[in-house]
């Protein structure tokens, strides 16, 4: 699926006051001024959340104290960052169901993090061929895209992946050259046309800021275009693997209903976008939860400064006519849409049910089941049921 990048200028003025602690004490659900603000009071550390439209203090967290091992007779070798997760948060007493959804929100990104990360953890990635093409004008922004892949890969282990994927990274002066390898590998009996796509994702030197997922769907081989220029360098989707492990996401949806879902069925597109971009979140940062929110901010920003999505809104952009059938309601909405409010409603399915419950609408339908008819399978309750609770909670929380 496409997905076009903008570069918006943030300038943020942050006061020393917001990273320094406070000797004043501070009180679990008292009132807080700025989300995100950590203090620490006694033994705990205290950060400010939204919880039911305000801003307040949550239970903080210990403050351990570590005893300095005695030292030994040998350096040992420092392990690379990556290698090291922090310390886990305070888990929220009461898992998440629908029955307790409205009651619990504040706890949904914990357990959609936590169930994630511990699929990751416990699993191994598919052995799927990754192959790295490279323009010979091209310098890819992600060092390791072979790292973010593998990551999704683990989160969907039990689910049949493509046996070879494929990322072509190039620039503008190099598009004669990576649309000779989507050829290679799409062809014109790929399933689709693609002729012309390397092209749109980079029309400009100025322009070209992008990524395509495709999916031959004779070979099944799935093939992401991801372009590389100066101006993408220091965005985090192009430098932390988000963006690798996004597509790689859809080779995964595609998987498991290309050649077998009943014509004229399409899965929602909101959980195509918004459940890729929960996964390239959740696979990329599965060692640390704050991460993990930093990058949920990022997404979903612009839905708490709008203040327009309503309960009737998000009724009739996650439930249009054409559900389960196709796409064309979406096109009248922002593009984004679909990755932000996509994301919240696939954080609160895999916080009810863990990250196999959104691939598994994809298998489902893939069986032969409607959207809906998956969605009661996987999740227990009907659709409209599981709606009614989402656009409740949600409508209270960015409305």
């Amino acid at each position: 699926m496409r997905r076009s990048f903008t570069i918006a200028l943030i300038v943020a003025l942050f006061s020393t006051s917001l990273i320094a602690t406070s000797n004043a004490a501070v009180k679990a659900g008292s009132k807080c001024a700025l989300k995100g603000d950590k203090k620490t009071s006694g033994t705990k550390t205290y950060t400010c959340i939204k919880s039911g439209g305000k801003l307040i203090w949550n239970k903080g967290t210990n403050n351990k104290v570590v005893a300095k091992p005695k030292a030994e007779p040998s350096v040992q070798p420092t392990p690379e960052p990556s290698e090291i997760a922090e310390v886990e948060p305070t888990a929220p007493t009461e898992e998440i169901t629908f029955a307790n959804l409205a009651d619990n929100y504040s706890g949904v990104s914990y357990w959609a993090w936590k169930k994630s990360a511990e699929k990751i953890a416990k699993s191994q990635p598919s052995d799927t061929k990754i192959t790295v093409l490279i323009g010979p004008n091209t310098v890819p922004i992600n060092k390791k895209p072979a790292d973010a892949v593998a990551l999704a890969s683990r989160m969907y282990a039990d689910y049949q992946q493509s046996s070879e994927f494929v990322l072509i990274y190039y620039n503008y002066k190099d598009i004669a050259w990576a649309e000779k390898y989507v050829t290679q590998y799409i062809g014109t009996d790929g399933g689709y046309d693609t002729s012309g796509e390397v092209k749109k994702m980079c029309p400009s030197e100025s322009n070209c800021n992008a990524a395509a997922a495709m999916l031959n769907q004779k070979t099944i081989i799935g093939v992401t275009i991801i372009t590389s220029s100066d101006k993408m360098k220091n965005d985090p989707n192009f430098t932390s693997g988000t963006l690798e492990a996004h597509e790689y996401s859809h080779t995964i949806q595609k998987k498991q209903f290309v050649g077998r879902m009943p014509f004229n069925r399409q899965p929602p597109r909101w959980l195509t976008e918004g459940g890729a971009e929960f996964i390239q979140t959740a696979s990329v940062h599965y060692k640390s939860f704050s991460k993990y929110q930093n990058d949920r901010e990022r997404v979903t920003k612009d839905l708490y400064y709008a203040h327009t999505f309503n309960n009737r809104w998000l009724n009739e952009f996650l439930n249009p006519t054409t559900i389960g059938i196709n796409w064309e309601n979406w096109n009248k909405y922002d593009g984004w849409r679909v990755y932000d409010v996509g994301f919240m409603v696939s954080e609160i399915l895999v916080a009810i049910a863990g990250p196999n419950s959104i691939m598994e609408i994809y298998k489902l339908m893939g069986d032969g089941l409607t959207y809906q008819e998956a969605f009661a399978k996987v999740f227990g309750v009907t659709w409209d049921a599981g709606l009614a609770t989402i656009t409740k909670v949600l409508a209270k929380e960015i409305g």
